[in-house]
């Protein structure tokens, strides 16, 4: 059983595509499942991360800048949090496949746009799938609740800055799984994107599929590791593959939080790059931004004096 993906279209020419999270953290794990499905069908498929881990201190991988970094699992070290290099193991072990995860330092606009431009040219990029681990990417700045925007509007402004790559795309899975945002907005938001011509479809993770099967066991393998912090986010969408509903807790992280596990968790949505960009209100006040604290410092003031649209709650 195949991804009933509705961007085939886009992608189908494609020579060199990336599959980024953008997120941070786990976000690249959310790419799993179109990634897995986009290689059966015969596609030169990369995978990148915006990442929480120490890419600049680390030794090992393909380095291409002081802050990109190809990570690699030819080495025995363990670490109390580098997913990235856990997946890369786990791709190795599981699949027999010595695949690089592109990652990317936790930096401001300025690096993070050199570097996307710097593997762009290294492995002849014509496309770039954003994915967001949750639907904060969506958010244009003046929602009551945002949740954690700035990495993902970090992300939006460097892959806006790329040149000579023709195909941009961002893709959302986990809706439901965030605590700080206002859902109502996120729909509201969807529905602005729609008429402008930026929504481009959605589909359904379900267990039957070998694609989301592998996504699951990759998770669990990383999550499993000595120290490691799991991801909500992706425990809420295999908790919701798996059938299961309203405050289930996968991990014992979120013990003692009220969760809403729901069929909407493994719905992915897909979205015209373009158009998020244009109805984002502050990935301006990202230009000429070095560190992560300079990015996080000008948006949440520029966020502030923003005016908060009114909202109703979701009438279910």
């Amino acid at each position: 059983m195949e991804l009933n993906l509705p961007i085939l279209e886009q992608v189908s020419n494609c020579k060199s595509l990336l599959i980024a999270g953008m997120g941070g953290g786990y976000d690249v794990f959310c790419g799993l499942p179109i990634y897995f499905d986009l290689k059966k069908r015969g596609f030169n498929v990369h995978l990148g991360n915006f990442s929480f881990s120490d890419i600049a201190g680390t030794q090992y991988g393909i380095r291409l800048s002081p802050t990109l970094v190809g990570v690699t699992a030819d080495h025995e070290d363990i670490y109390p949090y580098f997913p990235e290099f856990y997946l890369s193991q786990w791709l190795r072990e599981k699949l027999n496949e010595n695949i690089p995860i592109w990652s990317f330092h936790k930096t401001g606009a300025v690096p993070l746009s050199e570097n996307y431009q710097t593997l762009a040219n290294h492995l002849n990029l014509d496309g770039v799938l954003l994915v967001d681990g949750g639907v904060d990417s969506l958010m244009r700045g003046d929602e009551e609740e945002k949740g954690t925007i700035i990495e993902d509007a970090t992300s939006l402004y460097a892959v806006n800055q790329l040149q000579g790559v023709s195909m941009r795309m961002l893709a959302c899975v986990g809706l439901g799984a965030e605590q700080d945002i206002t859902h109502a907005q996120v729909f509201e938001n969807i529905a602005a994107l729609t008429k402008a011509g930026g929504f481009l479809g959605s589909c359904s993770l379900t267990s039957h599929m070998q694609s989301c099967a592998l996504y699951a066991e990759a998770v669990e393998f990383v999550q499993g590791q000595p120290y490691h912090d799991p991801s909500v986010i992706n425990s809420s969408i295999i908790s919701a593959l798996n059938g299961q509903f309203g405050d289930y807790h996968l991990t014992k992280k979120t013990k003692g939080s009220h969760l809403w596990i729901s069929p909407l968790m493994p719905l992915v949505w897909f979205f015209d790059f373009n158009v998020v960009t244009q109805h984002n209100y502050f990935l301006s006040e990202l230009r000429g931004t070095q560190t992560f604290r300079d990015a996080l410092f000008k948006v949440m003031a520029y966020t502030e004096i923003l005016p908060r649209r009114s909202t109703s709650k979701i009438p279910l």
